[in-house]
């Protein structure tokens, strides 16, 4: 039956509007619903203005993805396209009905970052079979009778007359109906100003305009924050371990009230818990440059991350030595201008961070083991015969500086599939969350899976302070999670909320430091209160003052510690 279907040839102009309608109604019913409240909240308006309103909105969705088959769906190119809206438009609808996730520009930005970097873990652990499944039914079973289809195109002049006349035909009706009561309409578009991130896939194409706009201009100069970063007192040796968190929520540490006992090490521990701390950003791809950036905070971009000198930047040029280690996605730049940096290997399901302390030990207590011996002890956790990794390592375990700070990337509490970030010594809380589609699991579940990742977390961080206790020097170490994390709040799981609006799950972060006690008996120092809120942009000032480094780019008064 299907292939009789060639028999009969459809005009390309009944294709393009046929599955551009299909796809406004299919995909598009919270936006409609949205809408809907926001008239039943404004009485004000009249039904007959509800109704034009909304027809406004309907076309201009239509509309939308027409034009876009019109300019872009060429005699070839017209049913491929077609399947890939079908797919965006699917793959988007299921990521938000499942994690309540606005695919925009970040979101899409930190998957291509995953693909690019090899990163497929990331990619896997959001893929289930219901993802397939509608992927079939959404995507797959209405294309195939496309496929069938052979699409009538007339003369290439009189097809390329036709497409530019529908598009401008689209383009004047939309202005015209707008023109009927612009007061109202403009009033109503300001009233809901956001409401076009409902829109599927529209709001995710134009996201991905943006990104090809930003791509296609043009570089940046980098810029050199500080020539001639200085140590201070260069006669002392001062050791800092930064650990960059993954996902984890400052309500489920008990350090700040939560009810389970998620920190039963560090309750023992002589550290400093800030319990208000806030990220810059809801996804990695924003929060770790962010973390490290030290021009104007509130001006922060990415791409002003990336082209001027940041903490590690200083710190080296100061004359310190910095160590990356790797147990994420990447540093997202941080580390990328000549910064030693070492990836730990990630198996097919997952290296837990303990291998980071691992490495961390070999460094800093085995002083006594050649470096090559030590490379060898730990082969089995980064790859050797990677050039860059195995000097790295040996560079850095060599090193005669004064000061060093080794930065730990962590996978911490990073989803959806939490009961992967911890072994299962750590399974303390049952029963507990094991699949990546928190949907198909209670409350109770997935609160268990995600408060074992915040109780491996703490011992970590606690095994991290030990090593640096029994290194007996002047040390500090400073924790701080990336972004949080939506479990069901809302409606929402996982990140990346614009954090403009994001909720509080999301951007409310755990934060300690600890110095040791040869650290405090050698400087007289003073801390912040742990009641005081902060943000990221008081983490890369705190390091720089713990390092007792001069430079220009630092700001007493956006440091933690005060050493008088």
């Amino acid at each position: 039956m299907l292939n009789k279907l060639k028999n009969y040839p459809i005009s390309f102009s009944k294709i393009i509007f046929g599955y551009s309608i299909f796809i406004a109604f299919i995909f598009n019913s919270d936006l409609i619903e949205k809408l809907d409240k926001y008239f039943l909240s404004s009485p004000s308006h009249s039904s007959v203005f509800e109704i034009y309103f909304f027809f406004i909105i309907w076309s201009a969705l239509v509309f939308f993805l027409s034009i876009l088959l019109f300019i872009l769906g060429g005699r070839y190119l017209l049913k491929p396209l077609v399947l890939i809206l079908l797919l965006s438009a699917t793959m988007i609808s299921y990521y938000k009905q499942t994690y309540g996730i606005q695919v925009e520009q970040d979101i899409i930005e930190s998957l291509l970052d995953a693909i690019t970097e090899g990163n497929t873990g990331e990619i896997k652990d959001l893929l289930h079979i219901k993802l397939f499944t509608s992927i079939v039914l959404t995507a797959v079973i209405p294309f195939i009778p496309l496929w069938f289809i052979k699409i009538h195109y007339p003369s290439l002049i009189r097809e390329y007359v036709l497409r530019l006349s529908w598009v401008a035909g689209m383009l004047i009706f939309l202005v015209v109906m707008i023109a009927i009561n612009y007061k109202d309409t403009s009033l109503t578009i300001r009233d809901t100003r956001g409401i076009n991130k409902e829109a599927i896939p529209h709001y995710a194409i134009s996201s991905i305009f943006s990104i090809v706009k930003k791509s296609l201009k043009t570089k940046p100069q980098y810029v050199t924050l500080d020539n001639n970063p200085v140590i201070l007192s260069p006669e002392q040796e001062i050791v800092g371990i930064i650990v960059v968190g993954e996902t984890a929520r400052a309500d489920r540490m008990s350090l700040n009230g939560y009810n389970k006992k998620t920190n039963p090490l560090l309750e023992k521990q002589q550290i400093i818990n800030y319990t208000e701390a806030y990220s810059c950003g809801t996804v990695t791809k924003i929060s770790v440059p962010c973390m490290f950036f030290l021009g104007d905070y509130n001006s922060f971009s990415e791409t002003k991350a990336r082209y001027q000198q940041n903490l590690l930047n200083i710190v080296e040029k100061a004359g310190g030595d910095v160590l990356w280690l790797e147990n994420n996605s990447s540093c997202k730049n941080v580390c990328e201008n000549g910064t030693k940096r070492i990836d730990i290997i990630t198996d097919a399901e997952n290296t837990y961070d303990e291998v980071l302390v691992k490495i961390t030990e070999d460094i800093l207590l085995n002083n006594k083991t050649s470096a090559d011996n030590s490379l060898n002890s730990i082969k089995k956790y980064i790859d050797i015969s990677r050039s860059d990794n195995a000097s790295s390592f040996v560079n850095f375990k060599n090193s005669k500086k004064k000061r060093s700070l080794i930065v730990l990337h962590t996978m911490g509490s990073h989803g959806p599939k939490y009961h992967k970030r911890f072994p299962k010594e750590f399974e303390k809380f049952k029963p507990s969350c094991k699949t990546n589609n928190p949907q198909e699991c209670t409350q109770e579940e997935l609160s268990n899976a995600f408060d074992n990742t915040i109780l491996y977390t703490d011992f970590v961080v606690d095994s991290l302070i030990e090593i640096l206790k029994k290194q007996n020097k002047q040390s500090f170490l400073i924790y701080a999670s990336d972004h949080g994390e939506s479990l069901g709040e809302y409606g929402l799981y996982l990140h990346g909320v614009p954090v403009s609006f994001a909720p509080k799950e999301q951007v409310h972060i755990p934060w300690v430091i600890w110095y040791s006690d040869k650290y405090k008996k050698n400087n007289k120092i003073s801390f912040a209160k742990s009641e005081e809120k902060i943000t990221h942009e008081f983490f890369p000032h705190t390091i720089l003052k713990s390092l007792k480094i001069k430079s220009t780019t630092l700001k007493e008064e956006k440091s933690l510690i005060r050493l008088n």
